[in-house]
């Protein structure tokens, strides 16, 4: 997109123009999203996590609550979120490793009933739940998702979040009964592997907080603390 089709996009577009205000909006914490990190790609990934670790700060839930706290970010450098969606088996054996070298945190969003399908049914389950496996034939053994001590081993370091139990869109007409699994239990599912709080909500395909009454409802049950949607993290209350 050139300068000008930019410009002429703000006119129409709400969300390309809340995008251009918050990248120039000094207070602004950077998000990177990975989903698929294909071994192939592991010297990008490098690249890019070292040039983040040069030229931005690292974000943990603690900046998060001094930030809503005071309103101010309190480092040199601006904050930058690598999120890494969908729990795949990929972002522990590959992204994590770069990650730690660098020192740089990231927040995993995992959809915590994918990790456990049995390795057997868990391309069936992608498949069905929208998770794509771009080169299946990378893990012979067809084991797709991070195990629980992969998930443990990454929270030691980075932030775990929610993201839904079954990769499960949360639409204005989903039933109670849904919403009350892909939210509250699945929280819980991650709380009791992991031992430690899930502060952090995000729905599926950039959902904003506001958009389903009955789905706030069981965020604020199950004691989020932030909901993450494309553009925004805001915080429960």
């Amino acid at each position: 997109m050139n300068q000008n089709d930019f410009l002429s996009s703000i006119a129409f577009d709400k969300r390309t123009l809340e995008m251009f205000r918050y990248l120039t909006n000094k207070s602004y914490i950077r998000v990177v999203n990975y989903h698929n990190t294909d071994p192939v790609d592991a010297p990008r990934f490098e690249r890019e996590i070292r040039s983040f670790a040069e030229h931005f700060s690292p974000v943990s839930i603690a900046d998060i609550d001094r930030f809503f706290e005071t309103r101010v970010w309190d480092r040199d450098k601006p904050g930058l979120i690598p999120a890494v969606f969908e729990g795949f088996r990929s972002q522990h054996d590959v992204l994590l490793p770069i990650l730690e070298k660098y020192g740089f945190r990231a927040w995993y969003y995992i959809p915590s009933f994918f990790m456990d399908v049995p390795v057997g049914e868990q391309l069936r389950f992608t498949e069905h739940y929208d998770l794509t496996v771009y080169r299946p034939e990378v893990y012979s053994d067809r084991r797709y998702a991070m195990n629980w001590d992969e998930v443990r081993r990454i929270a030691q370091n980075h932030e775990i979040c929610c993201h839904t139990g079954n990769h499960f869109q949360i639409g204005r007409d989903t039933p109670d009964y849904d919403m009350y699994r892909e939210i509250v239990v699945a929280k819980r599912r991650l709380e009791e592997k992991i031992g430690r709080p899930v502060d952090v909500f995000c729905w599926l395909y950039g959902e904003e907080y506001a958009f389903n009454v009955n789905a706030q409802k069981y965020l604020k049950e199950a004691g989020y603390r932030y909901v993450v949607s494309n553009l925004k993290l805001e915080k429960i209350g």
